[in-house]
């Protein structure tokens, strides 16, 4: 597996995947383990913005979200964090390269049955979802985007977040002997 990062130089990491695949809770599992802060991309867009997000997935429609998405999180100077993405992030190439030059990409994967039986607010959760879209038409189309920026993927179906953010951790202190000292 070739790497987008450089282990010497880790800054952050960045848990990307779909909607109730697990980024919010395993990064605070995370932060946690590793005494770093954490940032949820979707809270920061929150607070940014005045809104919840659903309302402001509704005020800016689905073209000008991503966008205001892919600004956020661009703009993130950030040292010793784990950042908890929207699902969507993976849409912009320039927010895929700003998180992986601050550090590991990590794919939080949960197969679409799953992601169904966590997903009960779909409706008012600020997906950006195109119009007729299914969670499944979305899961197929973002999975290969998810694939090809990960540099390790992590099954959350079955794990806890607390076993989740152990394997997280020891697959980076193998890449790294001293990271989190």
């Amino acid at each position: 597996m070739q790497l987008h990062f450089d282990p010497a130089h880790i800054r952050c990491i960045s848990l990307i995947g779909m909607a109730a695949a697990g980024k919010s809770t395993i990064g605070t599992a995370l932060a946690r383990d590793t005494g770093w802060a954490q940032v949820d991309t979707d809270r920061y867009l929150e607070s940014w913005w005045g809104m919840d997000l659903q309302q402001l997935r509704d005020t800016l429609g689905l073209k000008k979200f991503l966008q205001a998405e892919s600004e956020a999180v661009q703009s993130l100077s950030l040292d010793r964090c784990i950042i908890s993405t929207g699902g969507s992030v993976i849409y912009r190439e320039q927010s895929m390269a700003g998180l992986h030059a601050l550090g590991p990409v990590i794919h939080l994967h949960a197969e679409p049955a799953t992601i169904r039986s966590r997903l009960t607010n779909a409706a008012t959760r600020g997906l950006a979802i195109a119009d007729g879209q299914t969670i499944d038409d979305l899961y197929n189309e973002r999975l290969p985007l998810y694939l090809s920026h990960a540099d390790l993927t992590v099954s959350t179906d079955a794990m806890s977040a607390k076993e989740c953010a152990k394997r997280i951790r020891e697959w980076l202190e193998d890449m790294a002997q001293t990271f989190f000292e």
